[in-house]
């Protein structure tokens, strides 16, 4: 095995189109980690020119010096989010002996400074995923419980679609619509991977095998209260932390980075429907529908972040989703937990029938 040095050096980190970058400064063997859970969606290369740029810093120790303050977020899911931030330099501190948490808060940082970027573009901000399949990318919006997961891991395995996005997909504007994926765990409801397990048995291995540290940290998640019957006598969360890699190789698919957004999306359960429906949106109702998925902010993780990008577009915003309304269908897709496989083919059929004309 292969020692790699500690000694930290800066790399510039680019997001997924390229057009934003933030310094990361880290020991090899951290960045490698890093790497590992952020591509294909974020790519390291030199430092490059002297233009000043936001950065994310790995240490052991706090930073000292005047202009650091110290936040801290805590959550019953997961250690409490310690951080170091310095305005002036748009700089955020990690610290701490190096573990797969330290890792893990990296990388939400960088995130975060390259979505703010992104916001500050003007660029539409949606709670929703994407797919794509055959060149077409799918958008799934939709808050919580309103199957937009579930619709896309049935689109993995059903269809399969290759993977762009679960929760925080942002689409740019121009002569293509496109969305953007970052690399972000993906939620996943028990009962949804339990249905899906009904057709691919192979799924139950993430019970056991998920990688992400929040699924052994003991939260609220492992209290008897907030966890489901998955087998005789056997208990589980009612929620697993899967990392988007562990998801698309059970799928056997692949992730991408981006891809075109040619259909837009927006599920919901009935357990007392018999069969799929997918009705195309009018475009009055796919506004409305649109409107209440658009996120006001580029993150509603690192609050801070806001005063550190100001100034953010807003009308470039609405214009990226008009544009979004009028040139791409829309749908309602109406579906029951349980037949998951049958919604998927519906809607694939409709999106095949109105993209064609």
């Amino acid at each position: 095995m292969t020692i790699l040095p500690c000694v930290s050096h800066t790399r510039a980190v680019s997001g997924p189109a390229g057009r934003h970058r933030v310094d990361v400064t880290c020991d090899e063997a951290t960045l490698a980690d890093l790497l590992d859970l952020a591509e294909p969606f974020f790519t390291a290369g030199p430092p490059g020119d002297d233009r000043p740029r936001a950065s994310v810093l790995a240490r052991t120790a706090p930073p000292g010096g005047p202009g650091w303050t110290r936040v801290v977020y805590p959550s019953p899911y997961e250690p409490d989010r310690v951080l170091w931030t310095h305005e002036a330099s748009r700089t955020v501190a990690v610290c701490g002996e190096p573990s797969s948490w330290r890792t893990q808060q990296l990388l939400r940082c960088l995130r975060n400074l390259v979505r703010w970027q992104h916001f500050a573009d003007g660029e539409l901000f949606l709670h929703g995923g994407l797919v794509e399949a055959g060149g077409r990318g799918i958008a799934f919006a939709g808050r919580k419980k309103s199957g937009k997961t579930s619709s896309i891991l049935s689109a993995l395995l059903h269809a399969g679609a290759d993977f762009v996005s679960n929760d925080d997909l942002v689409v740019s504007g121009g002569p293509e619509l496109r969305g953007l994926g970052f690399p972000r765990s993906v939620n996943v409801r028990t009962d949804s991977l339990l249905a899906l397990a009904r057709h691919r048995p192979e799924l139950r291995v993430l019970l056991d095998s998920v990688t992400h540290p929040a699924n052994r940290f003991p939260g609220v998640h492992h209290t008897p209260e907030r966890q489901v019957p998955v087998g005789p006598g056997v208990l589980a969360p009612a929620h697993l932390w899967v990392r988007f890699r562990e998801l698309t190789e059970l799928a056997g698919t692949a992730v991408r980075p981006s891809a075109p957004v040619s259909a837009v999306v927006f599920p919901v359960f009935d357990s007392s429907a018999a069969r799929p429906e997918v009705r195309r949106l009018s475009e009055e109702e796919a506004r409305r529908a649109l409107a209440a998925n658009t996120e006001p902010t580029a993150s509603s993780y690192d609050p801070f972040l806001a005063g550190w990008y100001p100034r953010t577009r807003p009308g470039r915003r609405a214009a990226i989703a008009e544009q979004l309304v009028r040139s791409v269908p829309c749908y309602r897709l109406t579906q029951h937990m349980q037949h998951l496989d049958a919604a998927t083919a519906a809607l694939w059929a409709a999106v095949d029938r109105d993209v064609r004309g």
